[in-house]
């Protein structure tokens, strides 16, 4: 079984390793600065094994050594948005923290495949490609499986019906200027357009752009971290087991779509290899005009 190491045990970080634990795709190291912080949370998460059933080993460590050889890295340490805030505001810091890792990471895994999830994403995607020299279908961004997940839970919610039954599909930043796609999102096969209206697709979108700035008003203290964490799991699953399965990850961009260097949530098919075939669409003239707007809230911090 593949190893995943998540560093930053906090609450996307903790969440992600139950989840991937639960869909037993890899063995799971939670690292953390804070000295116990991981390895009790990891302690916590196996005693629940017997529970919930899962054969996958959890383990954690204060120590960044522990990801060495690590087929998998996912990135969750950063800080966390406050209300009233936009995602580039803590962009610095971030930054900071990232640059901080690229090394390690390098050193200790260097064939792994790597996941960033602090935000602005789609900077941090970019810039850990650009200074660790990994290729680039070999780090990804959670931004566009997080979108999704979000817009096909409000299409549900508009139909009355189990969000299981629902795909969606979000492309570009994951900023306000994100591009759902209500063409690309189906229920059972069906086109959305078949059984909502306007004024409901409309709200789907609105929904679906302004999701983690009303999470973050609501719960105050804290950001979402079980979608979050549910999307990186997806993405390891994916990787981890080699599945092929298309997602909307976040990946720098080499001339798709007419972008380059730039780093935007795509439709990737998703394997062993990390992103095996960025996947281009046919976009409407008006949609990919807005896919184009959408790296303007970015662009210039990477």
């Amino acid at each position: 079984m593949k190893k995943v190491s998540i560093i930053g045990s906090g609450n996307v970080g903790a969440n992600a390793a139950f989840f991937i634990a639960e869909m037993a795709a890899a063995h799971v190291t939670l690292i953390d600065i804070e000295e116990g912080r991981a390895a009790g949370k990891a302690l916590d998460m196996m005693e629940a094994a017997p529970i919930r059933r899962y054969r996958t080993k959890i383990e954690g460590s204060d120590k960044i050594e522990a990801i060495e050889g690590s087929d998998i890295v996912v990135i969750t340490a950063g800080l966390i948005r406050e209300p009233g805030k936009d995602r580039t505001e803590h962009f610095q810091e971030n930054r900071e923290i990232l640059l901080s890792l690229i090394e390690p990471i390098t050193k200790l895994a260097p064939d792994s495949k790597v996941i960033v999830t602090p935000e602005p994403v789609d900077p941090m995607v970019k810039i850990f490609t650009d200074e660790s020299g990994f290729d680039r279908k070999r780090v990804m961004g959670i931004g566009g499986v997080l979108s999704s997940t979000r817009m096909a839970g409000f299409i549900a919610e508009e139909l009355g019906i189990s969000a299981r039954d629902v795909n969606a599909m979000v492309i570009g930043s994951h900023t306000k200027k994100m591009v759902p796609l209500p063409f690309y999102s189906r229920v059972s096969g069906i086109n959305i357009s078949e059984l909502l209206g306007e004024g409901a697709i409309e709200r789907v979108i609105h929904n679906t752009r302004q999701a983690g700035n009303l999470i973050v008003d609501l719960a105050k203290r804290t950001n979402a971290y079980y979608a979050p964490a549910s999307a990186i799991a997806q993405v390891v699953e994916a990787i981890a087991i080699d599945t092929g399965k298309i997602l909307s990850v976040s990946v720098l961009l080499n001339g798709e779509y007419g972008m380059k260097g730039v780093a935007l949530s795509v439709p990737c098919k998703l394997g062993a290899n990390g992103v095996e075939e960025i996947i281009e669409l046919k976009l409407a003239e008006e949609t990919w005009k807005e896919f184009q707007a959408s790296a303007e809230p970015i662009r210039d911090l990477a």
